[in-house]
C-alpha cells in the first residue's frame, strides 16, 4: 500500500505527498497536475503507480479546485503558477536523500501547459530533469473566437467530463479567462527564451496527444517553435488505441 500524507495551506503546498513504500530507493521526484475542472483525486491512481516505481510524487490540487466553487469564479493564472511553485518547493523540502533525485513534470491539459510555463520561467533554477505534458494546452481550440474577457465571469458552462472524474458540475467562463491569460503568458515566454540548444541541463519535453483531439490543436503542438528552452521536444501522436467515446477525445490521455 502507497503512504501518502496530505498537506495544506501553511506548508505552501495544497495537494497530496506520495511516497514509495518501505525502504524503496527513491528514483526521482514528479509534479503531478491535473486538468481544468477535473477532480484532483482523479490523478491519485497514477501517482500511486508512480510511487510504486520509485518516484516522490507531489500530486498538486489547483485551485478553484478544492473546496469553493466560488475560488475557481474568482481564480486568476497566478494562482495557478503559485500551485506548481507550492509543490516544487515542497519536494524540495524533502529529505537530503530524495531531495537530490531528480525532477520531473507530468501534467495533463492545463496542468501541462501550467509545467511547461513554471519550466520556462525558471529556467535551470528547479533544474528538471523532463517533463511528460498529456495533451498541453498550449493551443486549445476554445483559444480561437471565443469571447473572452467579454461574457460575465460567473457564466457557467457545463463541462462533458465524466462525473467521476469532473470537480464542479460547471466550469464558469472565469476560468477560461484564465486559461486564456496563462495561454498568452505562456506564448510570450516561448518566443522570450533561445531555441534548444542542445545544454545537458536543460529538460528533456515529451508530448503526449490524439491526433484528433477535439479540445487541442493537436497538428499545432509539433511546431517546433514550443521546443525553444527544451533540449528535446517530442509529440508522440496516439492513435488507434481508444474506444468511440461520447466525449471529446481530449480525455483519452486522461
Amino acid at each position: 500500500m502507497t503512504d501518502f500524507i496530505t498537506s495544506r495551506a501553511g506548508s505552501g503546498f495544497s495537494g497530496a505527498l506520495f511516497r514509495p513504500p518501505g525502504l524503496k530507493p527513491i528514483r526521482g521526484r514528479v509534479v503531478l497536475v491535473h486538468g481544468l475542472n477535473l477532480a484532483p483525486a482523479s490523478m491519485d491512481p497514477l501517482a500511486g503507480w508512480l510511487a510504486g516505481q520509485g518516484f516522490v510524487v507531489a500530486r498538486v490540487e489547483l485551485s478553484g479546485h478544492r473546496d469553493s466553487f466560488r475560488e475557481l469564479m474568482r481564480i486568476t493564472h497566478h494562482d495557478w503558477v503559485a500551485d506548481i511553485a507550492g509543490a516544487v518547493a515542497a519536494l524540495n523540502r524533502l529529505d537530503a536523500d530524495a531531495r537530490s533525485a531528480p525532477l520531473s513534470g507530468v501534467g495533463f491539459s492545463l496542468g501541462g501547459l501550467l509545467l511547461a510555463h513554471h519550466a520556462r520561467q525558471t529556467g535551470l533554477a528547479d533544474t528538471w530533469s523532463g517533463l511528460a505534458l498529456l495533451a498541453p494546452a498550449f493551443v486549445p481550440r476554445l483559444g480561437h473566437g471565443f469571447p473572452l474577457g467579454v461574457l460575465p465571469r460567473w457564466l457557467p458552462y457545463l463541462s462533458l467530463t465524466p462525473r467521476r472524474y469532473r470537480r464542479w458540475s460547471f466550469c464558469p467562463h472565469n476560468a477560461y479567462v484564465a486559461l486564456g491569460e496563462l495561454m498568452r503568458s505562456h506564448m510570450a515566454r516561448v518566443h522570450e527564451v533561445s531555441p534548444s540548444s542542445g545544454d545537458a541541463k536543460q529538460p528533456r519535453c515529451v508530448v503526449l496527444v490524439h491526433p484528433r483531439d477535439e479540445l487541442v490543436h493537436a497538428s499545432r503542438l509539433a511546431d517546433p517553435l514550443f521546443g525553444a528552452g527544451f533540449r528535446q521536444y517530442e509529440v508522440q501522436f496516439l492513435g488507434g488505441i481508444h474506444r468511440k467515446w461520447n466525449v471529446p477525445r481530449h480525455l483519452i490521455c486522461h
